[in-house]
């Protein structure tokens, strides 16, 4: 029996661990993302293609982020239970204002270009087109915002990820 490559390795176990917990991959774009990822960590840490994948990749690799990755589409296709919440319109604001800032400050911080983002900017862009809508869709003199769950729960999220990355001073103003 020939010797498979680690590459090949890592990419057939990620094929196979999505495929036992029910989805599915094409092998060629698991090989390309990670492909992508053993080269930007080469160009970060000046080092050869080779050396990341030899020490710097583990050998379940290909189990933990097909896990991780399914646990992440599961919890997006799950909507948060719950009924809806209410803020107040001047609270409903607030949130905006710090999500379109928890926004900013990771694009600023280039956390979209890192190999693993701290923050899911899609989540953040429905929490803020979530919060948007229902602030337009309150009538006039209304004093209470209602808010889906769903809404609620990506908005907490990001504004913890923002948190965290701030006290673990990961992000500044001025990176």
């Amino acid at each position: 029996m020939a010797r498979r490559g680690k590459f090949a390795r890592l990419v057939d176990e990620f094929v196979a661990t999505v495929a036992a917990l029910g989805g599915s991959v094409d092998p060629g774009v698991v090989a390309a993302e990670l492909q992508s990822r053993i080269d930007a960590i080469a160009a970060q840490l000046h080092v050869t293609t080779q050396t990341v994948l030899r020490t710097y990749i583990d050998d379940d690799w290909g189990r933990e982020m097909a896990t991780t990755m399914m646990a992440d589409v599961k919890g997006r296709a799950a909507k948060p239970a719950g009924p809806p919440e209410h803020f107040a319109v001047r609270v409903a604001g607030r949130l905006l204002a710090a999500l379109g800032q928890a926004m900013l400050y990771a694009t600023t911080n280039g956390d979209p270009q890192q190999p693993v983002p701290a923050m899911d900017l899609r989540q953040a862009a429905e929490a803020v087109t979530g919060l948007g809508l229902a602030v337009h869709e309150t009538p006039p003199g209304d004093q209470l915002v209602t808010v889906g769950a769903d809404i609620v729960a990506w908005t907490r999220a990001t504004l913890e990820v923002f948190c965290d990355q701030l006290r673990g001073g990961a992000w500044s103003c001025c990176p």
